[in-house]
C-alpha cells in the first residue's frame, strides 16, 4: 500500500477511536508519543497533567517546554495537545489559497495544531490555539501550512498564534520542570496528605528560617532527619508545596539543589 494511503487510513481509524475528541481528563490526543518512533529532535514525553490529571503527549522539546508553562498558568483550565483539524475543511481552504495541502506521497493527510487551550477570562472560559516552533523550522512550506491552520481557526472565531521557542522564559520553565513531578503526592511512595498536613506548618517555618543560608537539598535532608522521614521526602514535599502554590519563590531565579532557596508564604512579585 502507498505510504500516504496507509497514513491516511491510520488517521481515520484514530478519529473513529475517539482521538482528538473529548475535554479535560477525557481528551485523547490525535497523535501520541508511541505513534512517533523517531521525533524530529529526539524528544518524546508523556507527562501527567496538572490541569487534566491525564497523560499529555508532547513530540518535541519546545512542545514540552510550552506544556510546562501552560501547566503553571492559573488562567489555563484545560490543555488539549495534538488537536486535529477537520480534513474536509482544510482541503477547501488549501484550494482557496492555492496552497498544497499537507500530504504524503500525494495523499492528503490530517493537519494538527499543537495546543488547543481553554482559559478563564472575565467573560468566561474561551479557547485559544497555539502552535510552537523553533524559528529555524519556519520554512516557507511550514508557513503555508500555518496559513491553512490560521484560516481554519479564524473561521471558528478562535485566537490562533505561533509561539517561538526563543520567546519562552527558559528559567521559569526549568524551575517548573524541577517541581513538576511533585504536584501529586501519590507519585511518591510513603507520603500522603495526612502526613504532609501534620508537618506542613512546621516544615514551612523551618525552610523560611534557614533557606537563605543552607543549600536546599542539604536543608531538606536535615528536615528528613528531623521528622523521621525517608531521605528525599522533604525535598519532594517542598516541590509539592511549590507546585500547588502553598509556598512561593521567585521563579525567575534558577532553582538549584546546591544553592539556598528563598521561599515565602506570600506571592513573590
Amino acid at each position: 500500500m502507498n505510504r500516504g494511503n496507509s497514513v491516511r487510513k491510520s488517521q481515520e481509524n484514530r478519529i473513529k477511536d475517539g482521538r482528538g475528541q473529548g475535554y479535560g481528563k477525557d481528551y485523547v490526543p490525535f497523535i501520541q508519543a508511541s505513534d512517533n518512533k523517531t521525533p524530529g529532535d529526539g524528544y518524546l514525553t508523556r507527562s501527567l497533567g496538572w490541569k487534566t490529571e491525564r497523560i499529555h503527549h508532547t513530540l518535541s522539546r519546545v512542545e514540552y517546554n510550552y506544556l510546562m508553562l501552560l501547566s503553571w498558568m492559573d488562567i489555563v483550565v484545560d490543555i488539549r495537545e495534538q488537536y486535529p483539524l477537520q480534513i474536509e475543511r482544510t482541503l477547501e481552504i488549501a484550494e482557496q489559497l492555492h496552497i498544497p495541502h499537507a500530504h504524503i506521497n500525494n495523499v492528503p493527510v490530517y493537519q494538527t495544531t499543537d495546543f488547543m487551550i481553554s482559559i478563564e477570562t472575565s467573560n468566561g472560559i474561551r479557547d485559544v490555539v497555539r502552535t510552537v516552533k523553533v524559528v529555524t523550522d519556519l520554512t516557507s512550506r511550514t508557513l503555508e501550512l500555518f496559513e491553512i491552520e490560521r484560516r481554519y481557526f479564524e473561521e471558528q472565531g478562535l485566537d490562533w498564534g505561533i509561539i517561538l521557542e526563543s520567546r519562552l522564559p527558559s528559567t521559569i520553565i526549568m524551575n517548573i520542570d524541577w517541581i513538576f513531578d511533585g504536584r501529586f503526592l501519590d507519585s511518591r511512595e510513603g507520603l500522603d496528605i495526612e502526613l504532609v498536613e501534620h508537618i506542613k506548618n512546621s516544615f514551612i517555618q523551618y525552610l523560611i528560617d534557614d533557606a537563605t543560608a543552607t543549600p536546599i537539598q542539604k536543608l531538606c535532608l536535615r528536615a528528613d532527619n528531623k521528622y523521621g522521614l525517608e531521605s528525599g521526602s522533604c525535598l519532594f514535599i517542598l516541590k509539592h508545596m511549590l507546585a500547588n502554590k502553598v509556598i512561593h519563590t521567585d521563579m525567575q531565579k534558577l532553582i538549584r539543589n546546591v544553592k539556598p532557596l528563598f521561599i515565602s508564604k506570600g506571592v513573590i512579585k
